[in-house]
């Protein structure tokens, strides 16, 4: 039965090195690339976000410059015609008919030309809307922002007119004399529409653009009204940028850039959801690479930690078998120890019985006093007692007694082992005791009789350590989590190569019936029971230091 138990616990304590080892190789080796994987795979998606801010702003900057030239040579065209020395004023309806011609050669955004005199009236027109001809636009803003002294063209913002229809507006003036002329031409913006999405890259993105009121002048998709007003105002600094619009829990990225003919904003957008993300931007290529490069060293880790467990299983047979060695060695020993110890006493025992059956024999005619038979009988005590006392070390050092623990004062509880007998003993050996206490040690939670064990068996080992005068200083001090007594004497020290032998049961260094070789054993069991260790310096000649540390709770 506990033989199954041995193998049990000894199963299970394998199987928390097994996950300890597992854990502690995943956090060495496959944390780090794991990490590795998700930054740079943050990195990919920043970049992909820089590429298409950078993208969205130059589509907009070329697309902006494009209807720029656009612009500019539509006014151009009808710049050419109002400058031109053969102008008829007012041209005859087959002129302006003609030159309706010769500008929807150079573009077929053209949809109608008209001629105006100073004083507002359409007088001569070409185009589908007949009844606009001989109409009065002195009124209209365009024509208003023409009369100004230092204006000599204009292009109107999306606007219906007379016709009802949304169109854009090309008027330019010539002076002639104190009077002037106004020939304007009106645009179509499907045409626009479609001059925008025929250039290069334009696929990729929808296009749309906005007055400085947000108001739509031109747009690319089809379900967005071009009367409508836009959610996304850029900002007029600076001219081109990108920018982010929240809505609905939704960030939207636009570029945008300011054309330079009028005072539209052009803005693009990604046809496909550009909003931040982590999952659906991994590139599969590296997500493949990186699962397969986990994937075997999650394998590697798993195999190798099975070989150290395995390892570690025969290291622990291997240790558990020189540790059966090492307690048989200790019980021949330790043996041998009992047997030489308890000899001495029953030898003594031995003889001082025999004397005595002699001495009382009648054969003999010896006469035997009262005090004579009393110092035979205590000889026979006192061994007995040296019998008693070995048998009482022994067990202690062996058995596992209760602990009564409490909080003390460890200044105090040396105090109370050092006052009274063991100071007259020590003062009448000439061995001065100097008591160097650290004032503000912590208390400490311990078992005082067994300490106050310890403390005497140290403190008697170091004065037998002390030939003549002498002397014995004990030392406290302690930090956070431990406190320590140091007890120093000036004795004749321990030989090097004998240190190590020192907590072993049975071994002395002293005379022979000076001492039994259980105190420090003993005392090194008590210390150990209590979480604490026992530590020793010599040096042959200066004396010895046994330092006792302590766990505070």
């Amino acid at each position: 039965m506990s033989g199954q138990t041995d193998t049990t616990k000894r199963t299970a304590r394998h199987r928390g090195y097994l996950r300890r080892t597992v854990i502690r190789l995943l956090l060495t080796y496959l944390a780090p690339i794991i990490v590795l994987t998700v930054y740079f795979h943050l990195q990919s998606i920043k970049v992909q976000n820089d590429s298409r801010k950078l993208h969205l702003k130059l589509m907009a900057e070329h697309q902006a410059n494009t209807l720029d030239l656009f612009l500019r040579e539509r006014l151009v065209n009808l710049t050419n015609l109002i400058d031109d020395p053969k102008l008829e004023v007012p041209p005859s309806h087959t002129t302006i008919e003609a030159y309706l011609n010769k500008l929807k050669k150079n573009s077929d955004t053209f949809i109608d030309i008209g001629f105006f005199d100073s004083s507002g009236v359409q007088a001569a027109y070409a185009g589908p809307y007949a009844s606009l001809e001989n109409r009065n636009y002195s009124t209209e803003n365009w024509y208003q922002s023409l009369k100004q002294p230092e204006s000599n063209f204009v292009i109107t913002d999306l606007y219906l007119g007379f016709r009802r229809k949304p169109h854009f507006t090309i008027g330019v003036k010539r002076n002639i004399g104190d009077d002037y002329i106004v020939m304007r031409a009106t645009l179509d913006p499907e045409k626009i529409y479609e001059y925008i999405t025929s250039q290069e890259g334009a696929g990729a993105v929808n296009t749309f653009i906005v007055n400085e009121d947000g108001f739509y002048q031109v747009v690319t998709s089809p379900e967005d009204e071009i009367t409508q007003e836009s959610s996304i105002i850029p900002p007029s600094e600076p001219r081109q940028g990108t920018q982010k619009l929240k809505t609905n829990h939704h960030t939207q990225l636009y570029g945008y850039s300011w054309l330079r003919m009028a005072d539209w904003v052009l803005i693009t957008q990604l046809k496909y959801d550009d909003k931040p993300y982590f999952l659906t931007g991994i590139d599969l290529t590296v997500l493949f690479v990186s699962l397969g490069v986990i994937s075997v060293i999650f394998v590697i880790i798993i195999v190798r930690a099975r070989k150290l467990v395995e390892f570690q299983e025969e290291s622990d047979e291997t240790k558990a078998q020189l540790e059966h060695v090492a307690k048989l060695a200790a019980v021949g020993e330790l043996a041998g120890g009992i047997a030489h110890e308890i000899n001495n006493p029953l030898a003594i025992i031995s003889e001082e019985a025999g004397l005595l059956k002699d001495l009382m024999n009648p054969i003999y005619g010896q006469k035997i006093t009262h005090e004579e038979i009393q110092e035979h009988l205590t000889n026979i005590y006192d061994a007995v007692f040296r019998c008693r006392d070995i048998t009482r070390k022994l067990l202690g050092f062996v058995r596992k007694t209760d602990i009564k623990l409490r909080e003390y004062n460890l200044n105090e509880l040396i105090d109370n082992v050092l006052d009274g007998f063991l100071m007259r003993e020590m003062a009448a050996s000439n061995i001065e005791i100097v008591r160097e206490y650290t004032e503000d040690i912590p208390r400490i939670v311990t078992d005082r009789n067994q300490l106050e064990q310890v403390l005497l068996n140290i403190i008697n080992n170091a004065a037998d350590a002390i030939e003549g005068a002498g002397r014995i200083t004990l030392i406290t001090g302690g930090d956070e989590n431990t406190c320590s007594i140091a007890v120093k004497d000036t004795g004749k020290g321990i030989p090097a190569d004998l240190l190590h032998k020192i907590f072993m049961p049975f071994f002395t260094t002293k005379e022979v019936g000076k001492g039994t070789g259980l105190g420090l054993s003993v005392s090194y069991g008590i210390v150990k029971s209590l979480g604490g260790k026992i530590l020793v310096e010599s040096e042959v000649g200066k004396g010895s230091v046994f330092t006792i540390r302590l766990p505070l709770k």
